[in-house]
């Protein structure tokens, strides 16, 4: 036992000191006690447990193959090579086996060999397509912006299709409408914007609908509510008086224009 070092070659010497009979401690004595010292039966069946589910995952074929290789030993010496590609196939990510299902392999190393050789194809198809987009000027379809069927873009912040800034509602603090539109505001009261404004005179700034000074009628806060005033009637127009005299002096002869002569 010349290879075994430091705490190893310590361990082996206790138990070559503990040994007592006649007969020489063999080989196979060896094995069985490095195994009950460094691979208890837990680890044993810790290590079968990873053979049974292991699989290719985010690894390349070659990197796949050595953990299969490392964790076979731990099968047991029942598996047979028919077992092992099975195994092995079965691990391989879903595009590479499918690939591969069409062949019947006799030995491990030639289905190694075929998923290599797939895993470079589907390799070089991926930056083909790519090298094409980048080409074509198309954008792949997550980087594409969203558009609604008006023509106007889809904003991320209220998901709303509109243009410009996404505005904040005055009144009640939502994004994607102003306090004119806000449905939070009541009926009978204006905007926040013209709340907040100077007051201007009322002669200039008097509504037509509702007759209240501060708005205009297009922003008056009534006129989808109530019917509006009906309008001022117009002034009546009093009859013209004439009067047509007499070149010889005579009286002068009153009337209006609605009467006939």
């Amino acid at each position: 036992m010349q290879y075994l070092h430091g705490d190893a070659l310590i361990w082996w010497e206790g138990i070559r000191l503990s040994h007592f009979g006649p007969e020489r401690l063999t080989f196979a004595d060896f094995i069985r006690e490095f195994d009950r010292k460094y691979f208890p039966k837990e680890a044993m069946d810790r290590k079968k447990c990873e053979f049974e589910h292991v699989s290719q995952g985010e690894m390349s074929i070659r990197e796949y193959e050595v953990v299969f290789n490392q964790l076979r030993r731990f099968a047991g010496v029942g598996i047979s090579e028919e077992d092992l590609i099975r195994k092995f196939l079965s691990g391989m990510r879903v595009e590479i086996r499918n690939r591969c299902r069409v062949v019947t392999y006799h030995r491990l190393g030639d289905l190694v060999e075929k998923a290599a050789e797939q895993e470079a194809g589907l390799a070089e198809e991926q930056e083909l397509a790519k090298a094409v987009h980048v080409k074509s000027g198309k954008a792949p379809e997550s980087q594409r912006r969203a558009w609604d069927p008006s023509g106007l873009p889809i904003c991320p912040r209220c998901h709303r299709s509109h243009s410009g800034q996404c505005m904040r509602c005055l009144t009640c603090g939502r994004i994607g409408h102003i306090a004119k539109f806000c449905r939070a505001r009541p009926l009978d009261t204006p905007p926040v914007r013209q709340i907040a404004a100077p007051a201007a005179p009322a002669a200039a700034h008097v509504c037509f609908g509702c007759g209240q000074p501060g708005h205009f009628i297009r922003d008056c806060p009534r006129k989808d509510n109530a019917a509006l005033p009906p309008p001022p009637k117009r002034l009546a127009i009093a009859p013209r008086v004439f009067a047509v005299g007499d070149p010889q002096g005579a009286e002068p002869i009153a009337g209006d224009s609605d009467e006939q002569e």
